[in-house]
């Protein structure tokens, strides 16, 4: 039988799937691949196995706000999404059979009654994605971030006939409403039964569980907090018995708990056994052994932030745990070349400090987009293709973040790097001005130095852009080296191979 991906017994922080070593890399769609029944992801998942992408990220249930609630006042956070169906075109995994409507104004919930059509299109998503090698992170809820969002859901009470979910949105995610937990429960184990004979995939319990209220005191906040952690400890569980009489066991990864303006201990869900990995936002303020660890941008100001990043999983690195950077939202929305090469910088900058890498690409839509637009294709999404072929194509399981490697850089220039000492290492030496410095474009050049162990290497420079090799090599010897690094434009690699 074969085996569901797993964490590589060599080294934890990455994985094995069909016997091979993987980084998780790419540049997924807005999760709606599932629920919205315009998606087109036949499309959507060649051109990702085509660039190289070996992970989407799939929503199975939360549906966000498509339009301007005039009636709240809340507008949508992100300009165009797979996961904003019509409201004719959501697909639940609950029967919609009335009688009354829901406030989508069409026929209510039946929480009793599962959707052959929903899991139909479950299967033939994971089956599809299954035969390119495409890993699926399949999230089972999310925060539902406010009335108008939570509005939508089906296990809202306006939305189903059970009469179940008369609550507030903070909480939809806390354990306290006990009849609505028994249904977030059931429908757990529906789709663990379901999904459970593909080896392509791995859960996430939760995105973005939010429990912040407006005003709420510390202390109060901290309460909530706990009972968020402990209805994600039910979930993992749930998830454990529905698979313990299955034949597969799929991975389980989290998010820590967000609040907004309070550090959350990453220690806390390192120390989880049933948490097989950790997913992080791009705005979370987290700590990890006392150590406050920066968020890595703000909400889509296209910050750069690459030494936040470098840090952060040199920090980590220690837990022995996958550290998966599942949503980079800094520049997502503004689709233009500036916006995806502030991406390009983050993505490189993360995979070379041993994390895992996904941000969304809103150039992918419904209706005949679902492979990105001319200009993506020429830029991002290829730019993607070129880091996951190259880091594919080296030995990273044995490789780790070193920060110690490279003593001097080019002006304007920050290098992150992975090393097998005296064997390998892979610098990545990138621009790191800000967007808003009017300096940033011009070529970079000067010295990077280093010291290796003794013995002789050849260095190759390789462009993220590009995808290629430079012609040009450079022998080196142990001890302290440099390469003289020609001007380049925002970024450039620096492979070092022993000889022999």
């Amino acid at each position: 039988m074969s085996a569901p991906i797993q964490l590589h017994p060599d080294n934890p922080r990455y994985f094995l799937y069909k016997d091979k070593p993987l980084v998780l890399i790419t540049a997924t769609e807005h999760y709606g691949a599932v629920i919205n029944r315009n998606f087109d992801y036949i499309a959507y998942l060649d051109d990702a196995a085509e660039k190289r992408q070996t992970l989407s990220r799939c929503f199975l249930l939360f549906r966000e706000l498509q339009v301007f609630d005039p009636s709240t006042q809340v507008k949508p956070l992100n300009p165009h999404s797979p996961c904003k169906p019509l409201p004719g075109e959501y697909v639940s995994p609950f029967v919609r059979s009335g009688p009354g409507f829901a406030t989508d104004g069409y026929p209510k919930f039946d929480l009793e009654q599962w959707n052959p059509e929903y899991f139909e299109r479950l299967h033939g998503f994971l089956r599809a994605a299954q035969e390119r090698d495409v890993i699926i992170e399949l999230t089972l809820f999310s925060s539902t971030y406010s009335d108008a969002v939570w509005g939508l859901n089906p296990l809202n009470i306006q939305n189903n006939v059970n009469g179940i979910g008369d609550i507030p949105w903070q909480d939809y995610i806390s354990g306290r409403d006990e009849a609505l937990t028994e249904r977030q429960m059931a429908y757990v184990s529906k789709v663990v039964e379901e999904v459970n004979g593909y080896d392509n995939f791995y859960f996430e319990v939760c995105n973005e569980p939010f429990t912040t209220r407006a005003g709420m005191e510390p202390e109060t906040e901290f309460a909530l907090q706990a009972e968020v952690d402990g209805w994600q400890e039910a979930v993992r569980a749930q998830i454990r018995a529905a698979e313990r009489g299955l034949p597969k066991k799929h991975l389980i990864f989290q998010v820590p708990v967000e609040n907004w303006r309070t550090d959350t201990a990453l220690e806390q869900i390192l120390g989880e056994a049933s948490v097989d990995a950790v997913n992080l936002h791009d705005y979370q303020q987290l700590t990890y052994k006392g150590q406050i660890l920066a968020p890595l941008s703000r909400f889509m100001q296209r910050d750069l932030r690459l030494a936040r990043i470098r840090h952060l999983w040199a920090a980590v690195h220690d837990s022995g745990k996958p550290f998966v950077f599942d949503e980079d939202n800094t520049a997502t929305s503004s689709l233009d070349e500036e916006s995806w090469i502030v991406h390009r910088k983050r993505a490189w900058a993360t995979v070379c400090s041993g994390g895992h890498y996904n941000m969304i690409d809103f150039s992918v839509q419904v209706g005949g987009q679902e492979a990105g637009t001319p200009a993506s294709q020429a830029m991002i999404r290829s730019w993607m293709k070129n880091l996951s072929a190259f880091i594919h194509g080296v030995d990273f399981v044995r490789m780790g973040p070193d920060a110690e490697l490279v003593t001097e850089t080019p002006s304007n220039t920050i290098a992150i790097a992975l090393s097998r000492p005296g064997q390998a290492y892979v610098i990545y030496v990138a621009d790191q001005r800000e967007v808003d410095d009017p300096s940033l474009g011009q070529p970079c050049q000067g010295r990077l130095a280093f010291a290796l162990p003794a013995g002789g290497y050849t260095a190759r420079l390789y462009s993220p852009a590009e995808g290629t090799y430079q012609e040009r090599t450079v022998e080196l010897a142990g001890g302290d080296g440099e390469i003289d690094l020609e001007p380049f434009t925002h970024d450039i690699v620096v492979q070092i191979e022993v000889n022999g």
